[in-house]
């Protein structure tokens, strides 16, 4: 088992065999920047890679454009990222040579922005740099397609490209190439350059390795966790009828700052009533106001948030009462959630099938159910037993606060565990982040509120 104890943003966090960290939360809150993986460990990785495709080469291309002017700042491609650390390198390539044990990285020209070129962001190809970088080769960006087509004349049959959690949006109608998606973009350029070579996705070798942290990566996954539920807690103290949704994601995005972060690892979800609900939140994908609405008295709001540090995510969430105050139906309701979602939690430890937390928490309703007093509780009670795997999400959280999930936790998987129905127009939603171990797990989002009598204390605060 790892050594789980870290001084950082909320003073000392040790691991647990269960229960979570439960509020009130007494000890203050300071801020501390988020640590790093260190250099060695992106060679661990690059080198795990090479022996998982010993018949052909691996090629991850970093995030090929400058940022927007409208993001918080250039988040380079996770998996690029992952193999190499170098988090401010656009438009880079690393090819890792199973076939031939090596490691080489492809860097272009220093990009210009206004014109002018952009200092510092260039690289040297040459043997001290890529002594520097733990790497083979240092090349130049023009040399990619003549190394690539001479690995395939040495008898490289097989090129292998990262894949997408979700199917990407191509863009344009069918029959025409793609113009969306970065990493269908890559495969089709990829396929087109070098039709003599078989294109596969390598997206499970990847998963594979992300599934497991090391402690640096929990080190900064923690941090990003209790950053985070310093979030959660401001907002939840600053939440009231009258105030409009934007409002409350700027709290989030303020809160994550001052806790040290670099901002929002993804643009918050506060959403009220309606817009609570998965079928009315997905659309904020697609609308300018971002669903904004003025958040009323008897809403639920779902938060949903992370904060970035380190170049990792996180991602966290609790339902809120906009009154401060649930109804005796929705307070019912939620501690039938809490209730379930601590049945999963007791039986989290690596070597567990994801199946079997969830089974757990469906057992807990099951057996609340006679006891139910209200008919939104009730109702809640038969929605929860009615809905499919979906009512149990859970995912994995490191560099992307969205990771895939593999069928059983291991130690060292950082997970968000995201139960979630709806009844009676009403949205619930709760979110930890949970470090599962050899002898059970660790809340890293610790300190937050569980029950309402919780929840409605800490807002009256």
């Amino acid at each position: 088992m790892r050594a789980l104890v870290w001084v950082g943003v909320v003073g000392v966090v040790a691991c647990t065999d269960g229960a979570p960290d439960r509020w009130p939360d007494s000890t203050p809150f300071t801020s501390a920047p988020a640590r790093e993986v260190p250099p060695a460990e992106f060679a661990a990785r690059r080198s795990a890679a090479i022996g998982m495709v010993p018949d052909g080469i691996l090629l991850l291309n970093a995030r090929p454009a400058p940022k927007s002017m409208e993001e918080w700042g250039f988040v380079q491609d996770p998996s690029f990222y992952y193999f190499t650390g170098l988090g401010e390198l656009p438009g880079a390539i690393l090819a890792l040579d199973g076939a031939g044990r090596t490691a080489h990285l492809f860097v272009p020209p220093p990009p210009l922005s206004f014109g002018l070129e952009v200092e510092e962001l260039g690289l040297v190809t040459g043997p001290a740099t890529a002594r520097r970088l733990g790497v083979d080769e240092v090349l130049a960006w023009e040399d990619f397609a003549g190394w690539v087509e001479s690995r395939i004349g040495q008898g490289v049959r097989t090129l292998y490209v990262d894949g997408s959690r979700r199917p990407e949006p191509r863009g344009t109608p069918p029959g025409m190439l793609p113009i969306a998606g970065v990493r269908t973009l890559w495969q089709t350029a990829i396929e087109a350059r070098f039709p003599r070579a078989e294109v596969r996705s390598a997206r499970e070798i990847i998963q594979e390795l992300r599934w497991s942290k090391s402690a640096a990566e929990i080190a900064v996954l923690r941090g990003n966790a209790l950053a985070t539920a310093h979030a959660l807690r401001s907002v939840a103290v600053a939440l009231r009828p009258g105030m409009r949704q934007r409002e409350a994601e700027g709290v989030v995005a303020t809160a994550c700052i001052e806790a040290g972060g670099q901002g929002p690892s993804f643009w918050p979800w506060t959403m009220a009533g309606p817009n609570a609900r998965m079928t009315s939140l997905v659309q904020a994908f697609f609308r300018y106001q971002h669903m904004d609405r003025v958040i009323e008295d008897g809403d639920l709001v779902r938060v949903d948030i992370g904060c970035a540090g380190g170049h990792y995510g996180a991602d966290v969430g609790r339902t809120l009462p906009a009154s401060g105050r649930f109804t005796p139906g929705q307070r019912e309701s939620w501690d039938l959630l809490i209730s379930a979602y601590e049945a999963g939690l007791s039986v989290m430890r690596a070597g567990v099938p994801v199946d079997t937390v969830r089974a757990a928490s469906r057992r807990a309703v099951e057996a609340a159910q006679p006891m139910l007093e209200t008919e939104q509780g009730r109702e809640a009670a038969r929605a929860i037993l009615s809905g499919g795997p979906g009512v149990w999400h859970l995912h994995g959280v490191g560099i992307d606060s969205g990771e895939e999930t593999r069928p059983v936790l291991e130690d060292g998987s950082v997970i968000a565990y995201e139960p979630g129905f709806e009844v009676s127009g009403d949205a619930f939603y709760l979110e930890d982040m949970i470090l599962i171990t050899d002898l059970g797990h660790e809340v890293l989002s610790a300190r937050l509120p569980y029950r309402a009598s919780e929840i409605e204390a800490l807002m009256a605060r």
